[in-house]
């Protein structure tokens, strides 16, 4: 074989090589979710040039009790990631729709034993455990993937104003808004981040939590060298 020859097999050869480096340096999504609800942005100089560094809001603990009548914390949610909403057994419109909604959420990651969807009560007063259940059952809602919560109207309260910035720190402004039907959907990381807020009547938006979720699966794949 000649030179010449010789010099554009190898270069035949190569190209593949080259072309398989490069998308396995580049050619990863590198999308990332945003995360919500700034808590405090510190500032330093270095080498000339500021550097921001921004710490965010957390979903504050909580314990309460599911539709199964256990005890259910934010202990239980470790190393998920969550969907979380608002609702109340009584209310019909709006709820109806979000929890018909979130049934498409439990089916999109039946498989995924890292993805949750959490409901909580706005009328816990009213939502017993057993009216809990009956709901869930009437969405056909696996208690190992999707749970419901009910308990103290202060936790949930307090859920609604620190953890998912619904309200001003007013708790008659609190009250109000777990009169009104709360209709978002909100997307929790590991680290209790809020990462998505969705439009839970809207099936356009959901499409987009759904999408959202496989997002932020692949971000975690991505630290673990997955």
């Amino acid at each position: 074989m000649s030179p010449k020859k010789a010099l554009v097999l190898g270069t035949l050869l190569l190209v593949p090589v080259l072309v398989f480096l490069f998308l396995k340096m580049f050619g990863v999504n590198r999308f990332s979710l945003r995360t919500y609800f700034p808590a405090t942005v510190d500032s330093t100089m270095v080498e000339g040039q500021w550097r921001y560094d921004t710490t965010y809001y957390r979903v504050p603990d909580f314990q309460l009790t599911s539709q199964s009548g256990a005890s259910f914390s934010q202990k239980d949610l470790e190393g998920k990631i969550y969907v979380a909403n608002f609702f109340s057994t009584s209310c019909q419109g709006p709820c109806k729709q979000m929890s018909t909604q979130l049934s498409r959420v439990q089916d999109a990651f039946r498989l995924r034993p890292d993805v949750r969807i959490v409901s909580y009560s706005q009328k816990p007063e009213e939502d017993s455990p057993a009216d809990l259940k009956e709901y869930a059952s009437s969405f056909k809602a696996n208690p190992e993937k999707w749970i419901f919560l009910t308990g103290q109207e202060e936790q949930i309260k307090a859920l609604v104003r620190n953890g998912f910035r619904l309200t001003s720190s007013q708790d008659s402004a609190a009250k109000n808004v777990m009169e009104e039907p709360i209709t978002k959907f909100f997307l929790v990381d590991k680290e209790k981040h809020v990462r998505g807020i969705y439009d839970g009547t809207d099936a356009a938006d959901v499409d987009r939590l759904i999408t959202e979720i496989n997002v932020l699966l692949s971000e975690y794949n991505l630290e673990n060298g997955k």
